[in-house]
């Protein structure tokens, strides 16, 4: 099982049907994960994201976007995360119904910010995710 969902605290009471995601198209699996590549893109950091918690879904992607980058969350502002993409309607569209019904669900998110590519997940998993250096840039 990966590490995102070794982490999760799945309910006891539904029978979630998990997938789990495919490795990587290279042989990887004994590299260290910041290392691996999927698709073209190599995973950079990883939170998670409780909407019956506090903190908020920005802060949870900032956090996440400021520890690929290896610096505090302050330093992250150019641009503006609410000039790049719409959270409201990521949180309306993830987690706006209730917990009952998305569970089990496989929607996920995907933007780019700052050459990264950040995936949100109806299960709350932000991952971050910067293009192979031996990838050609595809505007995915």
């Amino acid at each position: 099982m990966d590490k995102k969902r070794s982490d999760s605290n799945p309910s006891t009471k539904t029978a979630e049907k998990r997938t789990e995601t495919p490795p990587p198209d290279d042989d990887t699996l004994d590299t260290p994960r910041r290392e691996r590549t999927h698709g073209g893109w190599t995973f950079m950091a990883q939170a998670h994201y409780d909407p019956d918690e506090p903190l908020d879904l920005t802060t949870v992607i900032i956090g996440a976007i400021a520890e690929a980058d290896d610096i505090p969350i302050t330093e992250i502002k150019n641009p503006p995360l609410y000039e790049v993409v719409d959270i409201a309607g990521i949180e309306d569209a993830l987690f706006g119904r209730p917990k009952a019904n998305r569970n089990g669900t496989d929607s996920t998110v995907e933007f780019r910010y700052n050459g990264y590519k950040i995936s949100v997940e109806a299960d709350g998993w932000v991952t971050v995710s910067s293009r192979s250096a031996n990838s050609a840039a595809d505007g995915k």
